[in-house]
């Protein structure tokens, strides 16, 4: 098994792509901490999971609260013995034009999406260092690489969380602990849901606009957070992995000549 042993702790743990990865390590012999400011979704995760026989403990928090998650670390490394994989996939942002988005919003947009991730890291590196090993994989976008309408504050952070993870790649690549992204499109996850029923048009717009022509699915990114987190990806750090479905690759021209995805 790929995580044979390790402990890990990721954040936003309760649905999506957390829940998925959760689900994703504990299969590959993990002992997982799962945090969520949802404590009915992320006690239902973690109920499930344990129901296979798996190590999982769920701890309710605000990934946000500095306090918090110095309590999630030192409750893995006292747990556990140690704490060998982060994966950061919490975020809040408020949306709206550029000129229009408040500045408590924006500020709390970049302290929960992007300050908290580095301060997680710098907790995360203590136990990490003192063993010689571990991997860090933060959930960033392909919206952190590109820009869209309405969404400033979110490609602003998430473009903050890719150079993070560059940054911490290359400062402790000779310590044994190792950074990167994995950047998705967009993927079915409660966010989407909540949009297909608000506004059916603009989910038919977002899924068109992919070159495969469908919403990603959380266990396709859990897949790939699994392999940034295990000796697989032994030789990557600091780099990112973009998971969409083509979006990024596409330059956003339409159809020329009728020469489309369908043909």
């Amino acid at each position: 098994m790929r995580l044979d042993g390790r402990v890990a702790l990721i954040t936003g743990g309760g649905s999506g792509i957390g829940a998925a990865t959760a689900r994703a390590f504990t299969r590959e012999g993990a002992r997982v901490v799962i945090a969520d400011i949802d404590e009915a979704a992320g006690k239902a995760v973690a109920d499930e999971i344990a129901a296979s026989g798996a190590t999982i403990d769920f701890r309710h928090a605000d990934a946000s609260d500095p306090t918090a998650l110095e309590e999630l670390v030192a409750f893995a490394v006292d747990t556990h013995g140690g704490l060998d994989v982060l994966h950061n996939n919490h975020v809040s942002f408020e949306s709206g034009r550029i000129g229009d988005l408040t500045l408590d919003g924006f500020r709390r947009s970049l302290d929960v999406g992007l300050t908290s991730y580095w301060y997680a890291i710098k907790l995360a590196l203590v136990p990490m260092l003192a063993a010689g090993r571990g991997s860090i994989v933060n959930t960033a976008s392909v919206s952190g690489l590109a820009g869209d309408f309405g969404l400033g504050a979110y490609n602003v952070l998430k473009a903050g969380v890719v150079n993070l993870s560059r940054v911490t790649g290359i400062e402790y690549a000779r310590k044994g602990v190792r950074c990167n992204a994995v950047c998705p499109g967009p993927i079915a996850t409660p966010p989407i849901d909540r949009l297909h029923d608000a506004a059916p048009r603009i989910w038919d717009d977002i899924r068109d606009a992919i070159p495969m022509g469908r919403y990603g699915r959380a266990e396709e990114i859990a897949n790939v957070v699994l392999f940034l987190a295990s000796d697989e990806s032994s030789f990557i750090t600091g780099s990112h992995i973009v998971a969409d479905g083509g979006l990024w690759a596409h330059s956003g021209m339409p159809p020329i000549g009728g020469l489309g995805p369908d043909f």
